[in-house]
């Protein structure tokens, strides 16, 4: 609480309202950097955006520990929807599917809000790594995407294609 003379006095915001306010000012704040780096420098601002969500994905998948069983969808994708419920008070995710070898998360609205697919991709390098660092045996992919025009967001984490004999 920042320290005020004796005869002034703030009202005390809530904690929840505190939280709400200042993650959706740094998820706006974020959408706006993306722009602003896909607009000055195109392909090489999608690299950096990619290259350091990416980075970020590997850390955070770092700090897990052994709270994510190794190669099981259900454990890392229970983990990402811990990540997701810190940013998506603007629209509930909803598990859609739930089996050992697929999750599907359905989000209606991107907590970002992003609006352009090339940088929903970019920054989605972070789940991308996430889930790879985690589970080197599972994948993660988005299947619908709203940037992209559909009316909401899937988050899919599944088990990695294993290579036909042909190949």
């Amino acid at each position: 609480m920042v320290k005020l003379p004796q005869d002034v006095h703030v009202p005390e915001i809530p904690l929840e309202r505190k939280y709400r306010s200042v993650v959706a000012g740094l998820t706006a704040r974020i959408k706006a950097i993306y722009d602003a780096l896909y607009d000055r420098f195109g392909d090489d601002g999608l690299q950096l955006i990619e290259e350091v969500s990416a980075a970020y994905g590997r850390e955070i998948a770092l700090r897990a520990g052994e709270r994510v069983k190794p190669n099981d969808v259900k454990s890392t994708a229970l983990y990402l929807l811990r990540i997701f419920d810190l940013v998506s008070f603007i629209s509930e995710p909803e598990v859609t599917e739930f089996t050992d070898e697929r999750v599907v998360i359905r989000v209606d609205k991107c907590p970002y809000p992003l609006e352009r697919p090339e940088i929903c991709r970019a920054h989605t390098a972070m789940e991308i790594n996430l889930v790879r660092t985690l589970s080197p045996e599972l994948d993660y992919r988005i299947g619908k995407c709203v940037p992209a025009g559909d009316d909401y967001c899937e988050h899919i984490v599944c088990r990695k294609a294993k290579p036909s004999a042909a190949e």
